[in-house]
């Protein structure tokens, strides 16, 4: 029942490919290139923003992310699924190793870095729009026929969990957090000492 509801899911986004060069190469694009917007807006939160609260709204943005992708290992490890080229389904626009499916790792980065930024306070507002472009590439890649979109589905689940996880434990990071942003600032000291000499 569920197989079947994947499969219907995947051909209905999957079947508009291959019938358009300049939405074909777009969503090559955004399926594979994507997630690396998301890393210059970690680096702006870390870097342009002074206070320590957005500095450590962004190590546990990391650790959620972290643990997220690690908990998409521990599933491979124990769990397989083939992606749709590999049952010859649908067409594929994006070449890929065949290698397990579910969940998605590009999906899981997004969705993970786009819950964390809201439950951590970081902003909001970019929490929403990053959660909006990872379910843009989340489908994007079910359009270019390397997931199912359940595949989407339990990279939000995974996401959802690592990031309630790191909630839960952020006090533990608390004094961790503190030495790394000093560690941090005293870099910060010691190369504005070296410019000024």
């Amino acid at each position: 029942m569920l197989q079947k509801m994947n499969y219907s899911l995947f051909h209905s986004i999957n079947k508009f490919a291959g019938y358009n060069t300049c939405i074909d190469t777009t969503a090559k694009l955004i399926a594979e290139y994507l997630p690396f917007i998301f890393i210059p807006v970690m680096m702006y939160y870390w870097f342009f923003k002074k206070d320590d609260a957005s500095k450590t709204g962004i190590l546990l943005v990391g650790y959620s992310t972290l643990l997220a992708l690690l908990i998409n290992l521990l599933i491979t490890l124990f769990y397989f699924y083939p992606r749709p080229f590999m049952m010859h389904l649908g067409r594929q626009l994006v070449a890929h190793a065949p290698e397990t499916s579910f969940p998605s790792d590009h999906t899981t980065f997004m969705f993970s870095i786009a819950f964390a930024f809201i439950a951590f306070n970081v902003s909001g507002k970019t929490g929403i729009i990053l959660a909006l472009l990872a379910l843009i590439g989340g489908l994007t890649r079910v359009f270019a026929g390397v997931h199912f979109p359940f595949d989407v589905a339990g990279s939000i689940v995974v996401s959802l969990i690592s990031t309630a996880i790191v909630f839960v434990l952020k006090e533990f990071f608390s004094p961790i957090n503190k030495r790394l942003i000093v560690f941090y600032r005293n870099i910060l000291s010691q190369v504005s000492l070296k410019q000024g000499k």
